[in-house]
């Protein structure tokens, strides 16, 4: 085996333009496959490797997720009534104001029971975990710190261990860092973890929401377990009973509780990076049948002299091994280097995992080693099945057909040349839809000017006690003091109704013939619209503080008043209204706004805009309108800004609003830059395989072309027969993509915006480019069959 693994090596070599276009070939497939598993692999798989006899207790939302519970006696209600967890634990999420040195580093940790990170498995790399007991009121000054951030704000020094941290109103100190590589659930994802002394708000029982996990007992299994939970009666105070008529208790695995991202565009990617690795193999099979091809007579030789047919095949398989192990390596390097180059230029950086920050650890590392040993088999079992059935004294006939191009054969490398090109269509395709849904969600009217916009959302301390005019006034002074930093031109706040904003329908209004329209309401104070940017339709702006005028959007006046004039109406609730007399007419319209986007998808909703008096208690969101673009820098300078102001207030998210509206777009740029990329390899794939599959054809058809020639011919009618050829299988493919592309449009259609799967002029752009491609990479071989030489072909015969 040695000795024919030296022999393979040295026909590699010496049969460079086949080895470099065979390793080149297979180490984008390979590469591709490799960059794209190891962006997928966390959330597809490591994301879901989670205990399975842990199970998240809680609801669901309106399209059937799992959700938390907003009250802790929903979780004491399971615990005391239920015997089918081992035990309980809990986690949520608290907002504070988290500083070393002075200096604020975050806004917010993970609290949970101190038994939760032991039953998921997780345990700190340094230092220790949680003890029993520090979940106790009065003993939770600890802290867990990520890798990442024991990298990032605590230098990666041992010495951490030990450091305090002001965490709200208390030091807290640093005992255990994790693991650089810990994977937590997703709704669990946090650099700082503490232990969890649960304390209710009277004032506001729902808040903060409570994530509720259970070990199952032993010999408990997950129905069982949901049967029992689910019969729970739990004693539902009377005030809290509206909040919670739509709660179905249900049970989570851990690999669940990715609801928030869009797990199918990860497969969409494995499945097209599928299809390019299928091309490569494809191709590379068929330069190993063309290199076999020119082999027939070695290759008889052997087997006459007293070879068996399996050990030809043995040297066949190495050759192949080779090839797919020196393609393995490039492989790396397409992974490593390039792909991280392609995607960036196509726009995915910072939209997905860093593409140029992964390890290749033992996953990744199996992955390149199974893709090797894969690529090995496809690109030998024609060649071998071909040696086992081929007959040795043909072989060593000058022209003899064994082991050479057969009718048959021919046939297999244009099947190869035909599955090539409907890969090739099918992602282009996906790119070609992707790319026109980008630019629709893209041209999407706003309702507002992104551009030099900042949203900033501010948590109050949970003991803050002011309502009303005294809320409203604290709003004012930090509006003023926010409208002195650099840059700041206005600042406006209020409910958060800009991009991404929350559509609730909080009431219902009388519509026209006794129909309710459903509506939500949200408040902003005078002055907004200069900070956000938006526009008025129709009428006035607010002018009053408190007063019986609102705003609604254009969507609103249409539902309430189709076809006529909303300005001066009068809106009335459906059900007991203000306590304000028997005469009252209802709210008057003052203005109707443009409708603004809460969603890019979702069409706007029914929006009526109140009174800043009405409830500043709800406000949390100030627009800051820059006077020149948005800089990094200034998230930092306004978070120390505030936190010099007061400790006590909470800047949870500082964003660009051009930003925000990049983030909604962060699953349909992904599939857009992704599939761009693949697509385009397998253009160039594709155009490499109906090359070489003419090229190959035309060398063996020389003496052919030659007679035609010498008959009356014109170098025309080759070149003719050469296209027609060449376009034949490239048709045949597209024909192919088509149907495999219509076949699949279900998978890609929940992606797609402002345009079907089945869009005809996208379809036909595609099959247009791949034939024009194919075109392209026949010219050459058409016109060497042209400048055939009749003299010296005819002498040869």
């Amino acid at each position: 085996m040695l000795s024919d693994l030296r022999f393979a090596l040295r026909s590699l070599l010496r049969h460079r333009g086949f080895t470099w276009v065979a390793v080149l070939t297979l180490a984008l497939g390979i590469g591709s496959a490799t960059a794209i598993f190891s962006v997928t692999d966390w959330v597809l798989f490591r994301a879901r490797s989670f205990p399975d006899d842990v199970l998240m207790v809680g609801g669901r939302d309106p399209n059937n997720g799992p959700m938390p519970y907003r009250f802790d006696f929903q979780a004491r209600s399971y615990a005391e009534q239920t015997d089918v967890m081992a035990e309980w634990s809990k986690a949520t999420y608290v907002s504070g104001n988290v500083a070393l040195g002075g200096q604020p580093l975050a806004t917010n940790w993970l609290a949970v029971s101190a038994n939760l990170l032991p039953i998921l498995g997780v345990r700190p790399a340094l230092g220790r975990g949680f003890l029993p007991g520090e979940d106790a009121a009065g003993k939770d000054q600890v802290v867990i710190v990520s890798y990442q951030f024991w990298q990032r704000h605590l230098g990666g020094s041992p010495a951490a261990l030990g450091w305090k941290l002001r965490m709200g109103d208390q030091l807290c100190t640093i005992v255990g860092i994790l693991p650089r590589d810990q994977i937590l659930p997703p709704l669990l994802l946090n650099d700082l973890i503490r232990p969890l002394a649960y304390k209710v708000n009277p004032a506001q029982p729902w808040i903060p929401y409570l994530y509720l996990f259970g070990r199952l007992r032993p010999g408990i299994a997950r129905a069982q377990a949901a049967e029992r939970i689910a019969a729970v009666r739990p004693d539902i105070p009377p005030a809290l009973a509206p909040f919670m008529q739509h709660d179905r208790p249900a049970l989570s695995g851990l690999g669940e509780l990715d609801q928030y991202m869009n797990v199918r565009i990860y497969w969409i990617l494995l499945g097209s990076v599928g299809f390019l690795f299928a091309i490569a193999c494809l191709n590379a099979a068929n330069l190993m049948l063309v290199r076999m091809l020119g082999r027939r007579r070695e290759l008889s030789i052997r087997l006459a002299l007293g070879g068996s047919r399996w050990r030809v095949i043995r040297l066949l398989a190495l050759e192949s091994l080779v090839v797919a192990a020196l393609s393995a390596l490039v492989g790396l390097l397409v992974a490593n280097w390039m792909m991280p180059l392609l995607l960036g230029a196509a726009g995915a950086t910072g939209f997905a995992p860093n593409w140029a920050l992964w390890n290749v650890d033992w996953r990744v590392a199996g992955v390149l080693a199974a893709l090797t040993g894969l690529t090995s088999l496809l690109i030998v079992i024609v060649p071998a099945v071909r040696v086992l059935r081929s007959a040795i004294n043909d072989g060593l006939k000058d022209g003899g057909a064994a082991l050479g191009e057969s009718r048959g054969l021919a046939r297999l490398r244009g099947g190869f040349v035909v599955l090539q090109t409907a890969f090739a269509l099918i992602l282009l395709a996906g790119a070609g839809l992707m790319i026109a849904t980008f630019h629709h969600l893209q041209s999407v009217n706003l309702g507002f000017d992104p551009a030099r916009r900042v949203k900033l959302q501010i948590a109050f301390p949970p003991q803050a006690t002011d309502v009303g005019e005294a809320r409203l006034a604290r709003l004012r002074e930090i509006q003023a003091h926010l409208q002195h930093l650099p840059g700041v031109r206005a600042v406006g706040f209020g409910g958060d109704v800009l991009l991404p904003g929350y559509y609730f329908s909080t009431m219902s209004l009388q519509g026209p013939g006794d129909k309710e329209v459903k509506i939500a309401m949200v408040g902003f104070n005078l002055g907004y619209q200069h900070a956000a940017g938006i526009k008025l339709a129709r009428g006035q702006w607010l002018t009053k503080s408190n007063g019986n005028e609102v705003l609604i959007n254009e969507t609103l006046a249409r539902a309430l008043f189709p076809g006529q004039d909303a300005v001066g109406r009068f809106l009335r609730p459906v059900g007991p209204g203000p306590n304000v007399g028997k005469d009252w007419k209802g709210w008057e319209v003052a203005g109707v706004v443009a409708d603004i986007r809460a969603n890019l998808r979702d069409a706007p909703g029914n929006y009526l805009y109140t009174p800043e008096g009405w409830g500043p208690a709800g406000f949390n969101t100030f627009i800051l309108y820059l006077s020149h673009d948005y800089e990094p820098a200034f998230a930092g300078q306004a978070t120390r800004s505030l936190y010099a102001f007061d400790p006590n207030l909470v800047a949870m998210q500082i964003l660009p609003l051009t930003q925000s509206r990049d983030n909604q777009l962060w699953a349909e740029r992904l599939a857009n830059s992704v599939l761009q990329v693949l697509a385009g390899i397998a253009l160039l794939l594709a155009v490499v395989g109906i090359f070489s599959v003419l090229a190959y054809s035309v060398d063996q058809r020389m003496p052919e072309f030659g007679v035609r020639l010498a008959l009356g011919a014109t170098p025309g009618d080759l070149v003719g027969r050469v296209l027609r050829r060449g376009l034949a299988l490239a048709g045949l493919g597209v024909v192919a993509g088509l149907a495999g592309t219509l076949a699949l449009a279900r998978l890609l259609q929940s992606l797609l915006f402002q345009i079907t799967a089945q869009d005809p002029w996208v379809l036909a752009g595609v099959a247009i480019l791949l034939l024009l491609a194919a075109a392209t990479a026949c010219l050459l071989p058409a016109r060497r069959a042209s400048r055939a030489d009749v003299t010296r072909l005819l002498r040869a015969e």
